[in-house]
C-alpha cells in the first residue's frame, strides 16, 4: 500500500516538465531619464547621492575634487581601484551634489570620496516635490 501511494505521488513529479525562469527584455518605451549611461567619461555630468548628514555638508563643498573608486576605499578591500576624479559643481537639495568628471571614468554605483565621506555616483536625480 505504501509503495502504491509513493508511486502515485512520484510519477507526476517525474513526468512534469522542468520549470524555467522567464526573463523579459526591458521596455523600448522606458523613459530616457531612467536609463543609466554605461560609462561616464571626462566632461560627463554626474549626480552624487549622499546621506545628507552634517558630516557630509561640512566636508564636501562646491569646487571640491573627489576621488572615484570602483569598489571600496583601499583600507576596506584589497580589490579597490581608483578610476577617476569628479569636481562638485553645485548642491541639489538635501541629498545630492551635481558633479562633472574631470579625470578618468565612472559608472553608476561607483563611490566618490573625500576623506572619510563617500557619495554614490548616479545618473539619476530624484528630488522631493
Amino acid at each position: 500500500m505504501k509503495m502504491i501511494l509513493f508511486l502515485a505521488i512520484a510519477i507526476p513529479l517525474l513526468l512534469a516538465p522542468p520549470l524555467h525562469a522567464v526573463s523579459y527584455p526591458p521596455s523600448a518605451k522606458e523613459p530616457t531619464y531612467l536609463k543609466d549611461e554605461d560609462v561616464m567619461k571626462v566632461g560627463a555630468k554626474v549626480y552624487l547621492f549622499h546621506s545628507g548628514t552634517e558630516d557630509v555638508r561640512n566636508i564636501i563643498k562646491v569646487h571640491d575634487v573627489l576621488t572615484v573608486y570602483r569598489e571600496f576605499p583601499p583600507d576596506i578591500s584589497g580589490i579597490t581601484r581608483e578610476s577617476g576624479k569628479v569636481r562638485v559643481v553645485s548642491t541639489l537639495g538635501d541629498y545630492y551634489f551635481a558633479g562633472e568628471m574631470i579625470e578618468g571614468y565612472a559608472e553608476p554605483g561607483y563611490l566618490a570620496m573625500k576623506g572619510t565621506v563617500a557619495c554614490l555616483i548616479t545618473t539619476r536625480l530624484r528630488l522631493k516635490h
